[in-house]
C-alpha cells in the first residue's frame, strides 16, 4: 500500500487518533455552530424589536394605552395618579408640538387642583413654548398669575397680568425684575430682589401694591438695611460668638419649618366643600360686631357747664369741640374720632372700653351721652353714625375660613407628627425633674410675708 500524500504531493502521517476522539471532536464543532447561530439569531431579533418600539418594551401599558388609562383614572378622581400616567405617556411618545402643549395643559391644571403650583407652573410655561399660538392662551395665562399668587409671588403676578392684558401681548415685561431700582456703588439691587424682600415680609407688614410711595419708602429703607450690613460686616461683628449663637438657633427653626412644610405639604388640604362645611360650623365668628362713630368733647370739670349750656341752646357739637376740647388729636377736626368704635376697644384715649361702650350701648345718631368723668376730667360723646352688627356671607368670609381651617388642620397634623417621631425615637422624658427644679426656685411664700 502506498503511503497517504499532501496536496502537493507530499507524505501525509495518518491520523492515529481513536475513530471515537475523532467523531466527539467534530460533535463539538457543530454545537458551537448552532451556539453561534443561535446567538446571532437572537442579537437579530433585539435589534428588530427595539426599532419597533424605540424607548420602550412592547409590553403591558404604553402610548395611546397609558393615556386612556390616565384618563380613567381622572375620571375615578385619582389626580395623583393620572398626573404619573400623563408624565409618562409623555415621555414614551413622540407627539406633535400642538398635542404636547394640551397634555401640558391637563398636567398643569390637575397640579393646581392638588396645589402643587411649582408644578403647575413648569407645564404651564411649556405649554406657551411649545405651542405659542395654542387657543388655550387665555386659560393659561389666568392659571400662570393665579399660581404666582398662591405661591405668594404677587409682584411677579402683577407683572405676568399686566403684560399678558397689553395690546401687543408681548409677554417680554413679564419677567421686568431684572429692572435696577437702586445701586450701591458698583451693586444693583434689581425690582425682583425688593419683591422678594416685600413678599418675605408678613402680610400686613407689606406696602400695599397700588401704593408707589410706600413701596419708594420701603426701598430706601432696604437700602439703608443693605448698608448697616456691610457696616456689620466690615466690623466681623458676624464673628461675634453671641452672634453666630443666635444665627444658628435661626437656621436650626428655618430647617425645622422646612421639614414640617415638606412633611404637611400632602397632608394638609382644603377643598371648597371643607370651607363651606367649617363655615357653617363656625358662622358666630365670622360677624361684623355693632360699631359706633362718634366726635368727643375733652373738658375740665368747671368748664362741664358752660360746654353743656352751649349745647343746649343748639350750638354745633364739632364746633363746641373746636372751641372747648382738650384732646390735641380730634379738637382740630370738631371732635372726630376716625376709627370705629368696637365693644372692647377704646380709641379715644379715655382709658376705659367698658365705660365707653356702656355710655355708647342703644344711642341712636344725634344723641350725646351722659359726662362721663375720668380722672379729674370730663368726656361728651355724640353719635354721628351706628353700624349694626351683620354676619358675613361665605364669599365675604371666605378667605378668613379658608385660613382659619388650614391652621386648625396645620397644628393638628403638626401635634400628630410630634407625637409620631416621640412614639419611634428611643426617646425618654424627664418631667418630674423640671417640676422638682420648679419648686426648689420657687420663692418661699412666708419670706414673701
Amino acid at each position: 500500500m502506498k503511503p497517504a500524500t499532501g496536496p502537493r504531493g507530499t507524505d501525509r502521517a495518518p491520523d492515529k487518533r481513536p475513530a471515537y476522539v475523532r467523531r466527539n471532536f467534530y460533535l463539538l464543532c457543530i454545537c458551537l455552530a448552532l451556539l453561534l447561530l443561535l446567538a446571532a439569531m437572537t442579537a437579530y431579533r433585539l435589534v428588530v424589536d427595539n426599532r419597533e418600539a424605540p424607548g420602550a418594551k412592547r409590553r403591558g401599558i404604553y402610548g395611546e394605552d397609558r393615556r386612556e388609562l390616565a384618563g380613567k383614572l381622572l375620571s375615578a378622581g385619582l389626580k395623583g395618579k393620572a398626573i404619573e400616567q400623563y408624565e409618562r405617556y409623555l415621555s414614551e411618545t413622540d407627539l406633535p408640538a400642538d398635542r404636547r402643549a394640551r397634555i401640558a395643559y391637563t398636567l398643569g391644571t390637575l397640579s393646581m387642583d392638588e396645589g402643587n403650583y411649582e408644578d403647575a407652573l413648569s407645564w404651564l410655561y411649556q405649554v406657551e413654548m411649545l405651542d405659542p399660538k395654542t387657543e388655550l392662551a387665555p386659560e393659561v395665562g389666568s392659571k400662570i398669575v393665579a399660581c404666582l399668587e398662591r405661591l405668594g409671588r404677587s409682584a411677579q403676578a402683577q407683572y405676568s397680568l399686566e403684560a399678558r392684558s397689553s395690546l401687543d401681548k408681548d409677554h417680554g415685561d413679564e419677567f421686568k425684575g431684572k429692572q435696577v431700582v437702586a445701586k450701591i456703588g458698583k451693586d444693583a439691587i434689581t425690582l425682583s430682589e425688593l419683591d422678594e424682600a416685600i413678599e418675605a415680609m408678613p402680610e400686613w407688614m407689606r406696602p400695599p401694591a397700588g401704593d408707589p410711595a410706600k413701596k419708594e419708602a420701603f426701598l430706601e429703607q432696604y437700602v439703608a438695611q443693605e448698608l448697616l450690613y456691610r457696616k456689620a460686616k466690615r466690623l466681623e461683628i458676624d464673628k461675634d460668638p453671641s452672634i453666630r449663637k443666635q444665627a444658628e438657633r435661626a437656621l436650626r427653626q428655618l430647617m425645622i419649618q422646612k421639614v414640617l412644610e415638606d412633611e404637611l405639604k400632602d397632608k394638609v388640604k382644603v377643598s371648597e366643600d371643607d370651607v363651606e362645611l367649617y363655615y357653617q360650623a363656625h358662622r358666630d365668628r365670622y360677624r361684623e360686631k355693632e360699631a359706633f362713630r362718634i366726635r368727643m368733647l375733652k373738658v375740665g370739670k368747671k368748664q362741664l357747664p358752660e360746654v353743656q349750656q352751649a349745647l343746649a341752646e343748639g350750638k354745633d357739637f364739632s364746633s363746641v369741640a373746636r372751641a372747648y376740647s382738650l384732646d390735641e388729636a380730634t379738637r382740630a377736626q370738631g371732635g372726630e374720632v376716625k376709627d370705629w368704635i368696637e365693644e372692647g376697644l377704646d380709641p379715644t384715649g379715655m382709658g376705659d372700653a367698658d365705660r365707653l361702650w356702656k355710655a355708647l350701648a342703644n344711642r341712636q345718631v344725634g344723641d350725646t351721652t351722659d359726662p362721663i368723668e375720668m380722672d379729674g376730667e370730663v368726656y361728651l360723646f355724640r353719635v354721628i353714625s351706628h353700624r349694626p352688627p351683620r354676619a358675613f356671607s361665605l364669599e365675604e368670609a371666605k378667605r378668613q375660613v379658608e385660613a382659619d381651617l388650614r391652621q386648625e388642620r396645620v397644628a393638628k397634623a403638626t401635634r400628630a407628627l410630634i407625637q409620631q417621631a416621640l412614639r419611634t425615637a428611643d426617646v425618654k422624658l424627664f418631667p418630674e425633674r423640671l417640676r422638682e427644679n420648679t419648686s426648689e426656685n420657687a420663692p418661699d411664700e412666708a419670706s414673701k410675708k
